[in-house]
């Protein structure tokens, strides 16, 4: 293999060489760089999902600060389904957000309290808005991996191919988290495969970027082929 600190050397030197049976040396040289460049670039792919993976999970641990919780969202993330009953019954907004443009269903989706998350459907909460960083529910759902929660909202109409601030869709950090199972349900409710995000990546993209492994071959197929296959 011919080391990064001879390519000048050999260019410079008979470059028409040959250096090994029918190939010269600049074509050796050129063929390395372009194996070292598509290294570099699924590198940097993989560093920027998992900044994004990283900053996602940062603002789901900021919403267990109670300093941000307001009395709808502390009740849902306690159970207290009958005492959020009669704060919404004396005019409580179900919607209501803290800084974060978090809802309560925003945050039950993220503690994965199925019986609250129901309730709150239940009640009128809206499954489509978006936080400041324009993650819906649906967002939250597929990034903590709930399963039963990503189908019951798909029930309510929401829209899977959303995408937050970053061009990111459910699809993307489906296959970004390597879930197959939530992956394959938003296919089969019509995930758009082909979307990109503002770093010009599909769900593809990022499913190869993490390397040769059985998962990655698996998640690649499934966005290639679809899920009925």
């Amino acid at each position: 293999m011919l080391q990064s600190n001879q390519a000048e050397e050999y260019l410079l030197c008979k470059p028409n060489k040959n250096f090994e049976p029918g190939k010269t040396q600049i074509f050796v040289v050129t063929a390395t760089m372009s194996m070292v460049m598509k290294k570099i670039k699924a590198l940097d792919l993989k560093m920027m999902g998992n900044r994004k993976r990283q900053r996602r999970r940062t603002s789901m641990r900021s919403v267990l600060r109670k300093e941000k919780w307001n009395p709808l969202h502390s009740l849902g993330l306690s159970f207290q389904i009958y005492s959020m009953d009669k704060l919404l019954e004396s005019g409580h907004d179900i919607d209501s957000i803290n800084k974060e443009g978090l809802t309560a269903l925003h945050k039950a989706v993220i503690g994965k309290k199925e019986a609250v998350i129901s309730h709150l459907l239940r009640k009128g909460a809206s499954p489509h808005i978006q936080d400041k960083d324009g993650a819906t529910p649906l967002h939250y759902a597929v990034e903590v991996g709930a399963k039963q929660t990503v189908k019951l909202l798909i029930k309510y109409n929401v829209d899977v191919n959303v995408a937050d601030n970053e061009g990111w869709t459910p699809l993307h950090v489906a296959v970004q988290s390597r879930n197959r199972d939530i992956a394959k349900i938003l296919l089969a409710n019509g995930a758009d495969r082909s979307t990109e995000n503002k770093d010009g990546k599909t769900a593809l993209d990022i499913s190869i970027c993490y390397g040769k492994d059985f998962m990655s071959y698996d998640l690649a197929r499934l966005i290639k082929i679809g899920p009925g296959n």
